[in-house]
């Protein structure tokens, strides 16, 4: 254990967990800005927020660490198996665990809504990846007759078959 005290160790916390929201904070405008690149199609701008993002994750991992150190320092000076904010508070009664609440259920929320953004942003990728996937199979296939397409039915196989055979229109060589 080092020389700090348990209201040291616990202001630390509070700072540690305050630059943890900062992090998630501005993650959550980088990940605002790669939706615009996603949207817009722009790889160039795509590449330096993924570089922005790395570093971000690189600086919340940091801090996390510092977080579970701390922690177990507090749970020393406690002597109990105390691990979540809840538990830090309640072990030390006299000092402003409100404040220590409060910066952790920011935290919480910066981190939930950073989540869901990611998700979101993962969601549009897929999307622009298919349509990429889609544009180059048009592309690559182009000199098939587009009729074959529009003509096609599918069956309970996944197999097609043309329900209209591709003949001329012209009223001499009509049957029947």
């Amino acid at each position: 254990m080092n020389n700090e005290s348990p209201e040291q160790e616990f202001e630390t916390l509070i700072v540690i967990l305050g630059k943890m929201k900062e992090q998630y904070v501005n993650q959550k405008e980088v990940l605002m800005k790669q939706r615009s690149a996603i949207i817009s199609n722009n790889t160039t701008e795509l590449t330096e927020i993924l570089s922005q993002i790395e570093n971000i994750n690189e600086n919340i991992n940091r801090l996390e660490t510092r977080r579970i150190f701390n922690t177990d320092v507090l749970a020393q000076y406690a002597n109990a198996e105390t691990k979540t904010i809840r538990d830090i508070v309640k072990a030390f009664p006299e000092l402003s665990g409100k404040r220590l609440e409060t910066v952790a259920l920011e935290l919480k929320k910066e981190a939930l809504e950073v989540k869901n953004i990611s998700t979101s942003n993962s969601s549009l990728l897929e999307i622009s990846r298919n349509i990429v996937k889609e544009t180059m199979k048009i592309i690559m296939t182009q000199n098939v007759d587009p009729r074959d397409r529009a003509w096609r039915t599918y069956g309970n196989s996944g197999a097609y078959a043309r329900t209209v055979r591709r003949e001329p229109a012209h009223l001499v060589n009509r049957k029947g």
